[in-house]
Order: C-alpha cells, then sequence, then structure tokens
C-alpha cells in the first residue's frame, strides 16, 4: 500500500514538472546547447545542405534527451518532497486533489 501511495505521489508530481510548457522549455534549452556546441552556422558550415542536415538530424535525439531529462527531474524531485518536513509532501498532494478530479 505505501508503494502504491509513493508512486501515485510520483505521477502527480510528474504531471506537474512534466508539463507541455516545460517540455518546450528543456527542448529549446537543449536545442541551443546543441547549436553553440555544434556551430552549424553559414560560418561554421558553408553548404545549406550540411546545415540543414544537421538540423533535421538532431530532432529525434533532442526528444529523447528532453524526455529523459524530465523523468530523472520529476524522480528527483519527488525524492525531494518525500523527504520533505512537517508533511509538506502530503500538503502539496492535497492541494491538488482537485485536479485529478478534472477541475483546475
Amino acid at each position: 500500500m505505501i508503494a502504491t501511495l509513493n508512486h501515485d505521489r510520483c505521477r502527480l508530481i510528474g504531471r506537474h514538472v512534466m508539463s507541455e510548457g516545460a517540455r518546450d522549455k528543456v527542448a529549446k534549452a537543449l536545442y541551443d546547447a546543441v547549436v553553440e556546441g555544434l556551430a552549424f552556422g553559414p560560418r561554421d558550415l558553408a553548404r545549406a545542405e550540411d546545415r540543414e542536415w544537421i538540423r533535421g538530424s538532431i530532432a529525434v535525439p533532442l526528444l529523447e534527451a528532453t524526455d529523459a531529462a524530465l523523468e530523472v527531474l520529476a524522480w528527483s524531485m519527488s525524492r525531494a518532497l518525500e523527504r520533505a518536513p512537517d508533511g509538506l509532501l502530503e500538503r502539496y498532494v492535497g492541494s491538488h486533489h482537485l485536479e485529478d478530479l478534472g477541475f483546475e
């Protein structure tokens, strides 16, 4: 029963941490890191075909890295909140119970 309760809490926290808005922000940050790291502007790669190929080829790795980053973040936040003092996790979960019923 305790494992199920912890799993449910983890899912709740995951839903908040892994929102579409968060996914977009993390993907943008990772894209910026790749662009800066690979430097594939016109000065770096003269052929437009080369630049386009790189842009196209990073789509799948970006999605995979974004998903992995958000999953690790949600898990880490869940673990941190489990160690929070004075029932903070229970208060957090309780404050979002209406969202589970479809209300926001």
